[in-house]
């Protein structure tokens, strides 16, 4: 029979992994360790107050889902900010998203419909404010999340989830212009529209409208430009 301490032993190390693992990925997600940095195995081990072993497998982890790449005979480094990263992330989104917009023109209830115009009202409230960028940009992704958390396809919430990580990483960036802060909303305002109507070819073209004008803003922002290796 296996000792009961064993058990809470090895559940004790995997949340240690657990926790280094996710505090190089906020750190990553929220630009403290930007695009290009040199990640040093040694200097994040002492940060976090841990062996340098965890931090290895937090950073293998990191480098299988995008956010880590390692360079021969330098080292491993923050995933830098690529366009061809960026059409990809995009990509993905209008197929995901695509579809989750088009579920809530024929499935959602008008309480579903009143908790969205409440976002937009919340975001809206925060634009006026310009020193509230930071409520700007969450009323903003929420907008999105809502629709794709609805869909009650746990599927699809796993991986918007990991996409997330994706996105938000950018969104931290791109939260520094305001005009485009501002330009998604009015876009936002436009696509519930459709979905109002209840018409999802629309709601779909207008949501990939505005998908490709924020790729394509984004892409040629000075403030990516700053971020890129």
């Amino acid at each position: 029979m296996q000792n009961p301490l064993q058990f809470e032993k090895i559940s004790d190390i995997q949340l240690l992994k657990h926790k280094v693992y996710e505090a190089i990925k906020k750190r990553i997600i929220d630009l403290s360790l930007p695009p290009g940095e040199q990640l040093v195995e040694q200097r994040l081990a002492e940060g976090l107050g841990v062996s340098k072993s965890p931090v290895r497998e937090a950073l293998l982890r990191l480098e299988r889902e995008g956010f880590v790449c390692t360079l021969p005979f330098k080292g491993r480094f923050v995933s830098g900010t690529t366009e061809k990263n960026i059409r990809e992330i995009f990509q993905f989104r209008e197929a995901l998203e695509g579809f989750c917009f088009k579920m809530a023109c024929r499935s959602f209830s008008e309480e579903e419909m009143q908790e969205v115009r409440e976002i937009l009202s919340e975001t809206n409230k925060a634009l006026q404010k310009e020193e509230d960028v930071n409520r700007s940009v969450a009323g903003n992704i929420q907008f999105h999340v809502f629709f794709c958390s609805k869909t009650n396809n746990t599927r699809i919430t796993l991986a918007y989830s990991m996409l997330r990580d994706e996105v938000d990483r950018y969104w931290n960036i791109a939260k520094r212009n305001l005009w485009r802060i501002a330009k998604s909303h009015k876009e936002h305002i436009w696509i519930f529209e459709a979905i109002e109507q209840r018409d999802e070819i629309e709601a779909e073209r207008r949501l990939l409208k505005h998908l490709r004008s924020l790729l394509d803003d984004f892409i040629h922002s000075k403030e990516l430009q700053s971020f890129s290796p």
